[in-house]
């Protein structure tokens, strides 16, 4: 006996399921979805489902680290680019190019995630995904340097500032392109916030 071929529409079934999924959480409340709106809506059988979840909140948990997965993987498909690039105001950091590509790309996905089910937390576990992304950046570029700031307040402002901007730009409908985006977070990160603010103090 030869051994059995993998079932190449597990996975197309899979993110079927997962698509129907967000899709209902578009239209109701989490709460509200049972399995059975879940199977009608993805036109797959109860055992179809079980067979890759085990419930909703396994649906939904998957979901969430495919997703913050794919953004650890970003960093870590451009790393020698990303640490190659020398801070300057006329092009995008790399880290940034590819995270709002990603962002761009997965809208539909992130937008649920972020306004249709706050309950889930994605918010704060995306926060904590581009504060570890940072400090591996850190740790392969600078790794015998001493930080000119605490590094727990260092990671921390950034990896709140570049999510909260990432997030912003989501839900206000993603008025500017990827690439402006980068660019704009390149230049603030190379200029300082007082610079960008054109700061002057009153004497």
């Amino acid at each position: 006996m030869g051994i059995p071929r993998p079932d190449r529409r597990i996975p197309k079934t899979k993110q079927h399921i997962v698509n129907a999924f967000l899709s209902l959480c578009e239209q109701r409340p989490f709460d509200a979805i049972v399995i059975k709106d879940i199977t009608e809506a993805a036109d797959v059988s109860r055992s179809t489902f079980y067979a890759h979840f085990q419930d909703k909140y396994d649906l939904l948990e998957q979901i969430i680290k495919a997703k913050l997965d794919e953004l650890r993987h970003l960093y870590e498909s451009k790393k020698t680019v990303i640490l190659s690039y020398e801070p300057r105001q006329d092009g995008p950091d790399p880290y940034f190019a590819v995270m709002f590509e990603h962002l761009a790309e997965n809208a539909p996905s992130y937008l649920v995630l972020l306004s249709r089910l706050p309950e889930s937390g994605f918010e704060a576990r995306l926060t904590e995904a581009v504060h570890g992304t940072l400090a591996q950046r850190i740790d392969d570029n600078r790794m015998d340097q001493k930080q000119p700031i605490p590094l727990d307040i260092l990671l921390d402002s950034m990896s709140f500032w570049i999510t909260g901007t990432a997030v912003a730009w989501l839900k206000q409908g993603m008025i500017y392109s990827p690439n402006y985006m980068a660019i704009q977070l390149s230049r603030l990160a190379a200029m300082g916030f007082y610079q960008a603010m054109n700061y002057k103090a009153n004497k």
